[in-house]
């Protein structure tokens, strides 16, 4: 067998970037569209194949770093002793960009495995002219908001939310029928898409979409099924229990998979995912910065003068005492260690900061007038 050129294949220079590598490809896989190849189709997946897995190596780094090295040995080591086949192909999303993402989603996935396959061949799969590869489609995502206290941010709690969920309906089984039996859709003949085809100057323009009436499954309901009018899906609350962890703060995400609406392909797939995005709500004694937290604490003008202790109650209903220096003045901060809020994902707790407020005096006698004046009389 003749050694590979995969520069020459492609028609780049060694020293090509990837920008002239995808530019190349784009081009060569355009030349050897079945409706603009001027030669025979099977020639024209041939030579689709041969730019293909010569893209595949030039466009890795890695697999291009190792084919200057070794040559065309390479595909030995990355395609195995058969040689490049559509299972190797990694890179789909380049295909996607080049003829569109309705054509691609519609014919160019299989059903068993990501890349290229099918019976009758590449163009067979993309073009329709053979058979129609259908794919499970997953269920839509729910997303909801829940509010909890600081409290249970610091604590860590369990909620228990009801959430509407689709699930697939007992009494027709997800058929959507009373009978379970189908025809071929009318709308699209069986095929499970919708195409249209355009021409410009001289090219085919070819679009795709999913059959809006059998939603890609190319049958048609007989009779509806008098529970879910046909969907195959029922919505229905559902209890969920969330796990709510020490340390949280606003804007953390739960998801729970599996969790969200059902598949509505009539073919099946997974359910979608149940994202909950927590926010908590604004304390009215403490305030939150990070792990620390900050409270206000009254204190007498005699014991911001001559010092003393005072009982604060902290985020988890402890009473810890609190000793006032001498002197203290209006907003100075206490730091009490280790009584702020957990660390999600770390050991220990963040500081709670007490601010004294000292109050004045009010409704004073004249004589504690008169005793406080000649107190502070030079102070």
């Amino acid at each position: 067998m003749p050694k590979k050129d995969y520069y020459e294949t492609l028609g780049v220079s060694r020293d090509a970037t990837e920008k002239d590598i995808k530019k190349a490809y784009r081009k060569q896989a355009k030349q050897y569209h079945p409706d603009t190849y001027k030669g025979d189709k099977k020639e024209a997946e041939e030579k689709f194949k041969e730019i293909s897995e010569a893209y595949e190596v030039l466009i890795d780094k890695e697999k291009r770093a190792k084919y200057d090295q070794i040559g065309s040995r390479v595909a030995d080591e990355a395609f195995g002793p058969e040689g490049f086949n559509w299972s190797h192909f990694t890179h789909s999303q380049d295909v996607e960009d080049i003829f569109g993402s309705a054509i691609f989603n519609s014919f160019f996935r299989s059903t068993s495995r990501p890349g290229f396959a099918g019976s009758g061949g590449i163009f067979d799969t993309l073009f329709g002219s053979g058979e129609v590869i259908q794919k499970p489609v997953r269920g839509a995502d729910i997303r909801l908001s829940l509010n909890i206290t600081l409290e249970d941010a610091a604590m860590g709690t369990e909620k228990t939310i009801e959430v509407p969920m689709s699930r697939v309906c007992k009494t027709c089984g997800g058929s959507g029928t009373r009978s379970g039996k189908s025809r071929t859709c009318p709308y699209c003949n069986g095929t499970g898409q919708i195409r249209n085809v355009q021409s410009r100057r001289g090219s085919h323009v070819i679009t795709a979409a999913v059959c809006p009436q059998c939603k890609g499954t190319g049958k048609s309901n007989l009779d509806l099924c008098s529970v879910c009018g046909g969907k195959g899906t029922v919505s229905k609350r559902t209890k969920v229990v969330l796990k709510i962890k020490k340390g949280i703060e606003s804007g953390y995400e739960i998801r729970i998979p599996k969790a969200g609406r059902a598949s509505e392909s009539q073919i099946g797939g997974e359910s979608g995912d149940l994202h909950v995005v927590l926010n908590v709500l604004p304390h009215p004694v403490f305030e939150r910065r990070g792990a620390d937290l900050y409270m206000k604490a009254p204190i007498s003008f005699a014991q911001a003068a001559l010092g003393g202790e005072i009982m604060v109650k902290t985020i988890d209903s402890k009473q810890v005492k609190v000793k006032i220096p001498a002197e203290t003045q209006t907003d100075a901060k206490l730091r009490l260690r280790g009584l702020g809020m957990p660390r999600r994902g770390a050991k220990g707790r963040g500081y709670l900061y007490v601010a004294v407020v000292v109050k004045t005096p009010m409704n004073l006698t004249a004589q504690q007038k008169e005793l406080l004046q000649q107190a502070l009389v030079g102070a």
